[in-house]
């Protein structure tokens, strides 16, 4: 069995923003938070039908209003209680939750936060509510979805500068519904880092790529992970690895190294591919050189990052490129749902729109081939 997914330029975002939270529940794409133009922490959010509504499941409700618009327009949530940039968010228990971020305080100090918010669209409460805290504070967080569980790890620290990822290697779940609060489910065998890609297939947890800046610089180099040299010194690292945990057994396994260094919005189709999208990724030659991944885009004059598409297959172990993007992405949230998948946000090389831009992309996915278990 094979995996293909062809795109198309969806409905712009209401707004130019990266680092959104996104998910698709109960026939909707529901996008909060997020960077914005200009450069803001923003508080809104917006729905848009995905044409997959459950059968036998009332339309959503906020405040006794249906979430409800004309196919293919965009509606504003109620806001966030208050504003979160550089987050990361999951549909997960009938809801979308949204983990973590940055804020500026009054006296313009910026750092990570903890903050979990939910917004219950199963229940109907038309609102947002609070969650317990991330056990610790990261902006960029990963997170990722398995049913009502919400696991998440890494993010950066903002503190000394906001490229420097937590040291915080623990990853860690929430059951949405239970209300028991987060747990520890293992800790990271490798470095810190952030904008990795996390996913659960078939019973394990996967961790792909990622990056940091740490403090002081890159100390030693590792074959096949990508390097950025700045006034004579290593300053980023760019990790070409995937790693695979049983969440059942136990016990964590390297897998062999995927075909770039990824920074890239990650999402799961089937149960059994874990598949990376566009993302600030780099191609590593065979010489060791590091080669950063952009494309111009000249209908929108902006440069954007990586357009690749790349699925790793859980059960065959390899990698397959995608048909591309339509233009670079970075800085996305995915939402994938049956044969569905979105893109939402966008960080370009834009000054004048503070690198941002409302990119959506909207993937059909399609299976082809017999389930012979290859």
């Amino acid at each position: 069995m094979a995996i293909e997914i062809g795109w198309r330029e969806g409905l712009v975002y209401p707004a130019m923003v990266k680092g959104v939270a996104a998910g698709i529940v109960e026939g909707r794409l529901l996008v909060a938070g997020g960077m914005g133009y200009p450069w803001r922490e923003v508080e809104f959010g917006f729905a848009l039908p995905t044409g997959q509504r459950a059968e036998g499941k009332a339309p959503a409700r906020v405040a006794g209003e249906r979430i409800d618009a004309p196919l293919g327009n965009w509606s504003p949530l109620p806001p966030l209680p208050v504003g979160v940039a550089w987050t990361s968010g999951v549909a997960a228990g009938g809801g979308l939750v949204v983990v973590g971020g940055r804020r500026q305080s009054a006296d313009g100090e910026v750092d990570g936060i903890a903050e979990v918010w939910f917004f219950d669209v199963a229940e109907g409460g038309g609102a947002w509510r609070r969650l317990a805290d991330r056990p610790s504070r990261a902006s960029i967080p990963t997170t990722a979805a398995d049913g009502d569980h919400v696991y998440t790890a890494f993010g950066t620290s903002w503190r000394p500068h906001p490229e420097h990822a937590v040291d915080d290697l623990n990853i860690y779940r929430l059951d949405v519904r239970s209300g028991s609060g987060w747990e520890t489910v293992t800790r990271f065998p490798g470095k810190p880092r952030w904008g990795a890609a996390m996913a659960v297939c078939g019973g394990t947890l996967y961790v792909i790529g990622g990056h940091d800046v740490p403090l002081g610089g890159v100390r030693e180099k590792t074959g096949g992970n990508a390097y950025q040299e700045r006034d004579g010194r290593t300053v980023l690292e760019t990790f070409s690895e995937a790693w695979a945990f049983d969440l059942a057994g136990g016990g964590w396994s390297r897998l062999a190294s995927p075909p770039r260094a990824f920074v890239a919005a990650g999402f799961t189709v089937a149960d059994r591919w874990v598949v990376l999208a566009g993302g600030a990724s780099w191609v590593v030659d065979g010489y060791g050189v590091s080669v950063l991944m952009q494309n111009h885009v000249a209908s929108l004059e902006m440069v954007s990052f990586s357009r690749e598409v790349w699925a790793f297959d859980t059960r065959s172990g390899r990698w397959s490129c995608l048909e591309p993007l339509p233009y670079g992405i970075c800085s996305a949230a995915a939402a994938a749902e049956g044969n569905r998948v979105y893109l939402v946000g966008n960080e370009t090389i834009d000054k004048a729109r503070s690198n941002t831009f409302g990119t959506v992309f909207e993937g059909t996915i399609r299976l082809t081939g017999p389930d012979d278990g290859s």
